[in-house]
């Protein structure tokens, strides 16, 4: 059984000494011992070990180790694409296949995998060093494969989790990242738009090589008549001239984009544009233009990598009927036209994504392709798999694409046309303390399923929880509760609106009060616009107009993922405990009592807070520190809570210190309302 293409390396020392070789060779016992302990010993190896035969990868031996770990009796003598079916798409096979037909050794150091452990269809999600080199026969021809693997899942979970779960881990993340590694955050756009009928998620991996920027750039863009422009650029080079070059491009062609109404004519001028500078001459770009409401689409390219269009049942097909050369040489170019079906996804990558050493583009285009329908599909990994299609496409292709190596910036840009809009809110509840839980609760979740940044979420959770809490507060009589209604909407345009609607009588907040009418200060601070209408004053109605709508609009965003080295990025660890839970831990210290709020600090627990507080410091005669570090949300019924313990204490000449990781949720709220607050890593900071 020869390999196709021969072999090198260890195959060809092997073969040489072998036919070079005149001495017989020794009898098996003697080189090797007894067969029976040779298998013995074989079996109680600590490391796993598997071997394979002949090109359909046939299991000829397993030591207990591996048996034990597979879990799959009776393996031996069956291929591996039947023993272990579930690791097709994996990129494995692949590696077989190689060693195979080279004769080189391959070795994988914390490849992700999903299996089968057992003769259930569970997959566990593992991490594995492996080791395939090949197997040679007696007269130096490769016969198989022989495969050594370290199980270093427990490792990699005890990484991940001490540096997500280290206080300043990201601080120390960010230190040690190339000054390069921020210009390229900087020039690059990371706000992705959020749109009814359609997600759009995007991956940067910055060159292996040197962990040097490059002149790879993404752009989603909203234009003003309703359309969406996808873009994937690429400078020649690296290195900060080849960000400089990226990020004028990626400023002129926005602009194009944003004034132009024909494609044609924003590609002859960006055209034009990079011909008078070398550092931008023989870019390449690829743009699509699509409406999302009709699917209808024009796109060019310049000497860029052709748009991949997978359909929901794993399908593909290329969009190169556009065509031209890189920018600044002159060279002609067509657009093309064509429909994003409803739940296709179209794919726009970087030819970073699809180089390979030794392999062709065309090669690495179809491998592309397969690795692509099989995550929209999901049929690769499945398991902790995004829901959100282009979430899942991003992230599967990037790492099983990346984890042989690159050398150049790799940039993944994905698009899907949903087959249905995203669905709005509609919340009909009476205004008690128990409906803010619950609209909290659903906003969340609504906002978590068309994939809203973390700073968009907390602004708008934080000002429907404040226009909830003002209804909840003041629009009925005690005792009385009436309607609260909470609507949500994503818009054409690209944001959401809110809107929180009673059927009450709007009052003026108390101008003598010190501590109240905070909510919608803090409203107009984290969200875009904040507008509080009421209905025309009617005649005979006193007490003032009834019924008050609280309209909320934020150019909401979705995120995208920028990664240094390797394609695999972990999600954040989840906090164990709910989000909506409320606890509260005190201690003593040198300096005196200090107590740790933690969860959500709002109408319905800052009454508790605010006794907690005043009970550790005395009543107010004890100087008091507050750590907010573990607050997941700091509502104005909180701050109201923190004054009124502030101002106890200063009755009596005592302080109270306030702790705060900046940029936290509880910081950005405390900057607002003027509370001081200090990182805690200060021993004892100034008081509030």
């Amino acid at each position: 059984m020869k390999p196709r293409n021969g072999t090198v390396g260890a195959g060809q020392d092997l073969r040489a000494a072998v036919a070079e070789s005149t001495e017989p060779a020794p009898p098996l016992d003697q080189a090797t011992g007894a067969a029976e302990v040779v298998r013995e010993v074989f079996d109680q190896l600590p490391v796993m070990v598997v071997a394979w035969e002949g090109p359909e990868h046939v299991a000829v031996a397993a030591n207990e180790a591996y048996r034990k770990y597979v879990g799959r009796p009776g393996f031996i003598g069956s291929p591996w694409s039947e023993v272990m079916p579930e690791v097709r798409g994996q990129q494995f096979f692949e590696i077989l296949d190689k060693v195979y037909t080279t004769g080189q050794t391959q070795v994988g150091s914390e490849w992700r995998f999903q299996i089968r452990r057992d003769d259930t269809d569970r997959l566990h999600e593992i991490f594995v060093d492996f080791t395939v080199s090949p197997r040679l026969g007696p007269e130096g021809q490769i016969v198989g494969s022989t495969c050594f693997v370290t199980d270093v899942t427990d490792r990699v979970h005890e990484r991940h989790e001490a540096a997500l779960r280290t206080e300043y881990a990201q601080e120390r993340y960010e230190a040690v990242h190339d000054v390069v590694v921020e210009l390229q955050r900087a020039l690059l756009s990371m706000d992705l738009p959020v749109m009814p009928t359609a997600h759009v998620a995007a991956r940067y991996l910055v060159a292996a090589q040197d962990q040097a920027a490059g002149g790879d750039w993404f752009d989603a863009i909203v234009l003003d008549n309703g359309q969406l422009a996808l873009v994937v650029g690429d400078v020649v080079g690296h290195g900060v001239a080849a960000s400089a070059a990226m990020g004028q491009l990626r400023a002129v062609l926005e602009e194009l984009l944003r004034t132009e109404t024909e494609l044609e004519t924003v590609l002859e001028r960006l055209d034009a544009y990079a011909e008078h500078s070398p550092s931008m001459r023989a870019a390449t770009v690829a743009v699509v233009v699509l409406d999302p409401e009709t699917g209808k689409a024009v796109y060019g390219r310049c000497g860029h990598p052709a748009p991949l269009v997978v359909g929901e049942d794993g399908s593909v097909r290329h969009l190169d009927a556009a065509s031209g050369g890189p920018l600044g040489t002159g060279a002609p170019r067509q657009l093309a036209h064509t429909t994003i079906g409803p739940g296709e996804v179209v794919l726009m990558y970087s030819d970073g994504l699809v180089e390979r050493s030794g392999h062709s583009l065309d090669e690495g285009v179809a491998e592309l392709a397969h690795v692509a329908a099989d995550a929209v599909t999901n049929r690769t990994m499945p398991v902790g798999a995004s829901a959100v299609v282009v979430d899942r496409v991003a992230e599967i292709t990037m790492e099983l694409m990346t984890r042989l190596g690159h050398e150049d910036d790799v940039t993944v840009l994905v698009l899907q046309r949903l087959a249905q809009p995203v669905p709005g809110l509609e919340l009909r509840l009476t205004a008690t303390r128990d409906s803010l839980h619950q609209v909290n609760a659903a906003f969340g979740a609504w906002l978590a399923g068309f994939g809203a940044s973390p700073a968009d979420r907390f602004a708008l959770e934080l000002s429907v929880t404040e226009a909830v809490t003002n209804v909840i507060e003041h629009a009925y009589p005690p005792g009385r509760p009436g309607p609260l209604t909470v609507t949500g909407a994503v818009l054409p345009t690209g944001g959401v609106s809110v809107r929180v609607v009673d059927e009450g009588r709007w009052r003026s907040p108390d101008p003598a009060s010190t501590t109240g009418g905070r909510g919608l200060l803090l409203m107009t601070q984290v969200v875009d616009e904040a507008e509080v209408i009421h209905p025309p004053q009617s005649a005979g109605s006193p007490e003032g107009s009834r019924g008050t709508t609280v309209v909320l609009r934020h150019h909401a965003h979705r995120e995208a993922v920028m990664a240094s080295g390797r394609g695999l990025v972990v999600d954040d660890l989840d906090d164990d405990r709910p989000a909506t839970d409320f606890e509260v831990v005190g201690r003593e210290d040198d300096d005196g009592p200090v107590v740790s709020l933690r969860g959500i600090v709002d109408l319905d627990t800052a009454e508790r807070a605010r006794a907690a507080l005043l009970g550790a410091s005395r009543g107010g005669v004890r100087s008091l520190t507050v750590d907010l570090t573990a607050v997941t949300q700091l509502a104005s019924a909180g701050v109201r809570s923190l004054f009124e313990v502030r101002e106890q204490l200063a009755a009596n000449r005592k302080d109270l210190v306030l702790i705060a990781e900046p940029g936290s949720a509880p910081a950005v709220v405390l900057e607002l309302v003027s509370l001081p607050y200090h990182h805690p890593a200060r021993t004892r900071p100034t008081p509030a």
